[in-house]
């Protein structure tokens, strides 16, 4: 029996370095960053629609949109750091919070070269290294919503932030570092990570968690998607999916910068609609799961039944 507890345990330790070696080698980039002090402004011509990421009471980072005036990038990360620090913005919905604690200063931004360059001031350094994490992530996926940014640099005092905690944190933070990560492993064998949003209902109004899963699996990820989501009503207690579970995907192309997904009568809500619910679970999925698709298109047979991209799936 000692035998065998030892090489579980054993196991165990291997996979979890595994693991850790895995999430390395996928968002790992050198660290010859510097702090840029010069100023990139962009300018938006008219009021758009932001997401950021609030954690949930379940310790979820949970998808809020929020309406932002017609503001120049610098000042639009400003406004999203400001509600992500905890107390900070009086408009973040119940149930929802900012993870950022209120003794930290937010020194400074630019963006340069479409990365992100925040600077903090040292408070950053008394967080608990069990959250630093979850606020990494908060911060990074709530920036890289943004257009014109494709990674951010996190800086405490012109340090940057992955030389300071021992979590494995990239120099430049990238969508490849995952949000609300899951390991589902069993071997290391055809690896695949992706991206699901489930659905989280507080308060009576409809938001979308996404879930970064790390399975063995070598099929294509869009069937991945749908067969979960279909699968999974209830994917943790305060988590589902309405996708019927008769749905199918019965083909799927890539063309151009579009996912044309073609299913079986089964996602239909009636004659010919689609719930939302469906359509933004689905199209959130494919977006953060493949990088070069800007557009997912849903059709039945031959006939179109809606199409969602990048810019208006808010």
């Amino acid at each position: 029996v000692i035998f065998v507890l030892k090489r579980k345990a054993k196991r165990k330790i291997f996979i979890t370095t595994f693991v850790l070696l895995i999430l390395l080698s996928i968002y790992l980039i050198p660290s010859n960053i510097t702090f840029n002090k010069s100023r990139n402004i962009v300018k938006y011509s008219k009021p758009r629609d932001i997401s950021i990421y609030l954690v949930n009471e379940s310790s979820q980072l949970t998808k809020v949109n929020f309406k932002v005036k017609n503001e120049d990038l610098n000042t639009t990360i400003k406004d999203i750091i400001n509600k992500l620090t905890i107390g900070g913005d009086s408009t973040v919905p119940d149930g929802l919070y900012g993870l950022i604690p209120k003794n930290i200063e937010f020194i400074d931004v630019n963006v340069d070269e479409n990365i992100a360059y925040l600077n903090f001031s040292k408070g950053f350094l008394d967080i608990d290294h069990q959250e630093i994490e979850k606020i990494v992530e908060s911060i990074s996926f709530s920036i890289l919503e943004l257009e014109g940014v494709n990674g951010v640099v996190i800086y405490v005092e012109g340090d940057n932030i992955s030389r300071l905690f021992p979590k494995n944190i990239p120099d430049i933070i990238t969508k490849e570092y995952g949000i609300n990560k899951r390991v589902e492993l069993k071997n290391f064998i055809d690896i695949s990570k992706i991206v699901i949003y489930y659905i989280s209902n507080i308060d009576d109004k409809t938001y979308y968690v996404p879930i970064t899963k790390y399975v063995n699996d070598k099929r294509e990820k869009v069937k991945i998607i749908i067969d979960e989501l279909s699968s999974n009503y209830i994917f943790e207690p305060n988590l589902i999916s309405l996708l019927d579970k008769n749905i199918e995907l019965i083909s799927y192309e890539i063309k151009n910068d579009s996912m044309i997904l073609n299913f079986n009568n089964s996602i239909f809500m009636d004659k010919d609609s689609i719930l939302e619910e469906v359509v933004y679970s689905i199209s959130y999925s494919v977006f953060s799961s493949y990088d070069n698709v800007q557009e997912v298109v849903f059709k039945v047979g031959e006939k179109e039944i809606c199409k969602k991209s990048v810019k208006n799936v808010e």
